[in-house]
């Protein structure tokens, strides 16, 4: 991201007022194009982003290489797609899911899988399916399986986009299918209550367990050793939840904590936040981003289903940290930021891509790091 000397002395000023924070010189490229609501991951030091406005392109850095600069791969055999997820097991690339259009020209959304080979830079794609919406669920690795938690019901959103569209361009029709379907309570959506897994070696996937807190789209998830971290997400089409969620995986299964809400900005309120971007930094779990409706909390206590009916989407720049088990605020990015894909590598936090106030698409690759005491933009 480029700023004007004014801007940047006036963001960073902000930022050192807040608490410890300091800014140095980009440490990697710009993306080639920008990608938002794409998908990547990290294997070894390469990492891999692509989709979503990239289109069926992906693109790798090696973040050990001096220099190094970003080079194209081979396309993504599944087409464009949009708010894929992705995840790297045993030096492979498995992507899963997305939303495209399909030959009649609605939006659609699809379940299938994709590995990627970067000894041979090939596709293959796997003979499976996810069994549950791909859309809106958060991807983590570990052990050779990936877990995915959050989704949205395919059905649903499926046979909206068909009803939408179908509607053409009366705007009373188009008001007909999205009055009752954004009046519905959040339990209605059939959001994806379980915690699940694939094995690629097996080609199986492994049901493993119902979530006790409210199934969500959009959440930052990660998984350190045995310890998962849920943040936020989206409870229903336009409301988010404050909520955060630990769990413990054991030989019985995953043993859930309830942590507290992520905290509000002085002067303002917290409406949860969907798209944000976490990772762990010596040893320090950070959030960042995100975006949602302020006021939609307001507007569904008070009774409105329809919650974020007239009101405008906002772009977060926060950066929240776990310290003992409570969130607090410890500083800013220059813009709001969401809907990118963040890695961690080499005691860092990288945040690819994105979005932005607008919803412009971002090239930016944004290095965070956080060692206790001082946060730290590269």
């Amino acid at each position: 991201m480029k700023f004007t000397k004014s801007a940047l002395s006036s963001t960073l000023f902000g930022l050192i007022a807040m608490g410890a924070f300091s800014a140095q010189a980009a440490q990697y490229p710009d993306l080639p194009v920008g990608i938002k609501s794409g998908a990547g991951a990290l294997i070894g030091d390469t990492v891999y982003v692509g989709l979503g406005t990239g289109g069926n392109k992906f693109f790798a850095l090696n973040l050990k290489e001096m220099n190094g600069q970003w080079k194209e791969i081979a396309a993504f055999p599944g087409g464009d797609r949009s708010q894929p997820v992705a995840a790297g097991v045993d030096g492979q690339l498995y992507v899963f899911g997305g939303l495209q259009k399909n030959d009649k020209g609605e939006l659609q959304l699809v379940n299938d899988g994709y590995r990627y080979n970067p000894a041979d830079n090939s596709w293959t794609k796997l003979p499976t399916r996810s069994p549950r919406g791909v859309v809106g669920a958060s991807v983590a690795a570990k052990d050779g399986k990936i877990y995915f938690i959050g989704g949205v019901n395919d059905n649903i959103f499926n046979g909206y986009f068909q009803d939408y569209t179908a509607a053409g361009d009366d705007k009373e029709k188009q008001k007909a299918v999205m009055t009752p379907y954004f009046t519905q309570r959040p339990q209605d959506y059939f959001f994806t209550p379980e915690l699940y897994s694939y094995e690629p070696t097996t080609n199986k996937w492994y049901n493993e367990g119902v979530v006790p807190f409210a199934p969500r789209a959009g959440a930052a998830f990660s998984i350190k050793g045995d310890t998962l971290l849920v943040v936020n997400g989206e409870i229903k089409p336009g409301l988010r939840t404050a909520a955060t969620e630990q769990g413990k995986l054991t030989t019985k299964g995953v043993q859930w904590t309830t942590l507290a809400d992520l905290p509000a900005p002085k002067g303002k309120t917290q409406d949860g936040l969907a798209g944000a971007m976490g990772g762990y930094t010596h040893n320090h779990y950070i959030v960042t981003g995100g975006a949602n409706f302020p006021g939609s909390t307001k507007q569904f206590k008070e009774g409105n289903l329809y919650a974020h009916q007239g009101l405008s989407k906002a772009w977060h720049k926060e950066v929240y940290t776990l310290d003992k088990g409570k969130w607090k605020i410890i500083g800013e990015l220059p813009a709001g930021i969401g809907y990118g894909v963040s890695v961690s590598y080499n005691d860092q936090v990288l945040l690819i891509g994105g979005e932005t106030e607008g919803g412009k698409a971002l090239t930016s690759v944004q290095a965070v790091s956080y060692d206790g005491k001082v946060l730290e933009l590269k």
